[in-house]
């Protein structure tokens, strides 16, 4: 006899996680999609498309989305914002000011409770709002959690 209890696939929970290197250059006042390319070997679930620079849950549910983008070589006074898309609509974003120059920016949207159907895929954006077109990333990531 078995006692051994299997959930179904129902209640499998994807998790998936990208990161991206740095990105030179943002035109300004352009949204830049975030060059997502890696997926940390912890994170199994094959949901992350490391070609469209996105990631895909593929199960249907309520998900747990962040999304960061750390800006290199801030210009003082300007506007740096982070945004989370989903299948191309806008969901999330973060709005940050720099009050001083040549400092690194965090801006980091989080959205708790997000439903997603099974083809929906989720992307994260930054704008700068600079001026010009020296601001860069130094980094960017984004992570994506089915919470029920």
């Amino acid at each position: 006899m078995n006692t051994q209890i299997i959930r179904p696939p129902a209640f499998q929970r994807p998790s998936g996680k990208m990161t991206g290197p740095g990105q030179l250059n943002l035109a300004n006042s352009v949204p830049t999609k975030m060059l997502l390319d890696t997926t940390p070997a912890e994170y199994t679930d094959n949901i992350s498309d490391p070609v469209n620079h996105r990631i895909l849950p593929g199960v249907a549910g309520f998900y747990h989305i962040v999304g960061a983008v750390l800006f290199y070589n801030t210009i003082t006074d300007a506007i740096y914002c982070a945004r989370l898309y989903v299948s191309g609509v806008e969901v999330c974003s973060d709005w940050r000011h720099a009050a001083v120059s040549n400092r690194n920016l965090n801006c980091q949207c989080d959205l708790p409770n997000q439903y997603l159907s099974a083809t929906q895929y989720v992307e994260l954006f930054a704008i700068s709002w600079s001026g010009d077109n020296w601001v860069d990333i130094h980094n960017s990531w984004l992570a994506v959690q089915r919470v029920r």
